[in-house]
């Protein structure tokens, strides 16, 4: 084919970004209609600005069409305004219902803390997927395009279930999710999300593997919070959704030196999340180490 075709096929792809940016999504609280606005995974003060270098931070991105030359992702320089964050409730349910972890004294002990941090990185992951499918919508008709539509909608099936999950939980607490709290020296990283895949004894495991269609996948629940002075990991799962892989994951985060938890926060960039990102001046000295592309 040539380059007019693959320039005009670019040519759309950009076009449907900009138009699946300027979508206004739904809040993804239960049974709300109103609009979703643009929120932190990670709230500004308190927990992005100890990361923060003159406003600025390093986020991993999506390459747009014209830039993606086979990468998967790029770092890029973010206002911090704009890091870790998506249209995800509406501002009446993002104020009330996580307000407990946007106060200036965060309890990382507590259940309902671990609970609300793990539940809106799972419901960006929702989002992030209802994104895809839009995306998808453009391509044209065909194989390719029937296998990414089922699997993406196969995996926002189960995500879905994980929210009625944590929804049901955080309304009425039965500690059916089990979460490990370590603090660390202060890192300039953070990340949120859920995941299928993690870096354990120098093999990746992938808990997708061999599971049919009418299984829900086991997911690891993964949150790094920059405090000033320390680095605060939470890990967590729910107890009908793990295996012995995850628990293991979990226990090899107890007990790093510095070294060690640098070199676990490395392979949770590189095999574990998506939502993730550093102050400017800690990536320059991980790109100059060839640890992160």
């Amino acid at each position: 084919m040539t380059d007019i075709y693959y320039r005009e096929i670019e040519s759309k792809l950009d076009k449907h970004e900009r138009h699946i940016k300027k979508v206004k999504w739904s809040c993804l609280h239960p049974n709300c209609q109103a609009y979703a606005i643009n929120s932190h995974l990670l709230q500004r003060n308190g927990i992005l600005n100890n990361v923060a270098e003159n406003g600025h931070l390093c986020e991993m991105r999506t390459p747009n069409v014209y830039e993606r030359e086979n990468k998967l992702f790029d770092i890029k320089k973010v206002g911090i305004s704009q890091a870790i964050s998506f249209p995800l409730f509406c501002s009446k349910h993002d104020s009330n219902l996580f307000k407990v972890i946007e106060g200036k004294k965060i309890d990382f002990d507590d259940y309902l803390t671990q609970l609300l941090f793990s539940y809106r990185s799972l419901c960006s992951e929702i989002r992030k997927k209802e994104f895809c499918i839009e995306r998808f919508a453009i391509l044209p008709e065909g194989e390719d395009k029937f296998d990414l539509l089922l699997g993406t909608k196969l995996g926002l099936d189960d995500l879905k279930y994980y929210k009625k999950l944590f929804e049901d939980e955080i309304g009425k607490p039965q500690r059916n999710f089990s979460f490990l709290h370590l603090s660390y020296p202060f890192i300039p990283v953070y990340a949120s999300g859920p995941s299928t895949y993690f870096k354990l004894d120098d093999t990746i495991v992938d808990c997708t593997e061999g599971i049919s269609n009418n299984q829900i996948i086991d997911n690891i629940f993964i949150n790094l919070i920059p405090q000033k002075g320390s680095l605060e990991v939470i890990l967590g799962y729910n107890n009908n959704h793990t295996n012995s892989h995850i628990k293991q994951y979990m226990d090899s985060w107890k007990n790093l030196s510095k070294g060690q938890l640098f070199n676990k926060i490395t392979d949770v960039f590189n095999y574990s999340l998506e939502n993730w990102g550093m102050s400017p001046s800690f990536y320059e000295m991980m790109k100059s180490n060839n640890l992160i592309v």
